[in-house]
């Protein structure tokens, strides 16, 4: 029901904001992406709001001339669709536009989601976003072209791990032939996203796995990155993607975590597990959320502290 009552309110709306996160991934900009250029082929007055500038190695998805700074004023529009986000709080300056808009349609596979929208589609077994964008899109009766094809690949394909996390079905496979069937060169799209590294973010990978430390009888896994690091390697926040995951395929390690120093003196959490543990119940005990095995949080204190705490809270984790 939830699922018609999107297309309905879609089809009938003459202009639609599409907003995401902040500090965009993959099956965000994809799905974005996906759902503006299909909405445009409709004859649709679209905009994909955009909070924070989003990593070069998605520089290739297209739908760029649809996008606009979330910061600016823009003419409310009818329907707002969030997607990908599981609470306000992740909209950042989106929360403008989500205060004006008519309706706000809420598509999302987060299982924190808040419900916030006048329509809530949350659906915690799709692999990605980009497959719930998928089912919209072709219930709205759209033909899937390459340029379309090519965002929700790229959606499911950042948030599967390539297709090698467990979050990954026969739908996802299924989604993906078809896909690729329409022209996505899929082995573009993954080396892309997986494989191209910078030397600054080589340098930074090194420094971080040198910084891993132990703990829980070799169960968890801990990396730390300073500000210094960033600074001397010359490294931003999207260098960081993935490198938990080295942390997390250390043979043993269960939990596997990144804390990065911030700016205003705070430090960001990235957690990743590799069979049972719910990383998302850590990172709510320290306000975040996110999937099962991927989640993230912020902690207010210096590094050492939140090592502590956050040792103390995967702990509970092994019973």
């Amino acid at each position: 029901m939830m699922l018609t009552d999107i297309v309905k309110r879609l089809m009938e709306s003459g202009s639609v904001g599409i907003i995401t996160h902040i500090q965009p991934d993959g099956d965000a900009l994809g799905s974005a992406s996906a759902l503006g250029l299909a909405l445009e082929r409709l004859g649709k007055r679209v905009v994909i709001l955009r909070n924070d500038k989003p990593p070069a190695k998605y520089s290739f998805i297209p739908g760029s001339h649809l996008v606009a700074d979330c910061a600016e004023p823009i003419c409310p529009v009818e329907t707002l669709v969030v997607l990908d986000c599981a609470d306000l709080e992740r909209l950042g300056d989106g929360l403008q536009h989500y205060k004006m808009a008519g309706t706000v349609l809420n598509i999302d596979h987060h299982i924190s989601n808040t419900m916030f929208g006048n329509i809530n589609m949350v659906d915690t077994n799709a692999a990605a976003t980009g497959e719930l964008v998928y089912q919209i899109i072709k219930l709205m009766g759209i033909d899937l072209n390459t340029d379309i094809a090519e965002c929700i690949y790229t959606a499911i394909t950042a948030d599967t791990g390539c297709f090698k996390y467990d979050n990954t079905t026969a739908v996802t496979h299924g989604i993906a032939g078809e896909l690729i069937s329409i022209g996505v060169e899929s082995n573009r799209i993954c080396s892309q996203i997986f494989s191209l590294r910078t030397l600054q973010q080589t340098k930074m990978l090194g420094r971080a796995i040198d910084s891993i430390k132990t703990y829980h009888g070799g169960k968890t896994a801990i990396m730390t990155v300073t500000r210094k690091m960033m600074r001397e390697t010359g490294c931003s926040q999207e260098d960081l993607d993935g490198i938990v995951e080295f942390a997390r395929d250390i043979v043993g390690v269960e939990v596997a975590a990144l804390l990065r120093e911030t700016d205003d003196g705070g430090i960001k959490v990235g957690l990743r597990s590799k069979e049972y543990a719910d990383t998302a119940a850590i990172a709510a005990a320290f306000g975040g959320g996110g999937h099962r095995k991927a989640s993230g949080c912020t902690i207010s204190t210096s590094m050492e502290n939140a090592v502590e705490q956050l040792i103390k809270e995967i702990e509970k984790c092994y019973g």
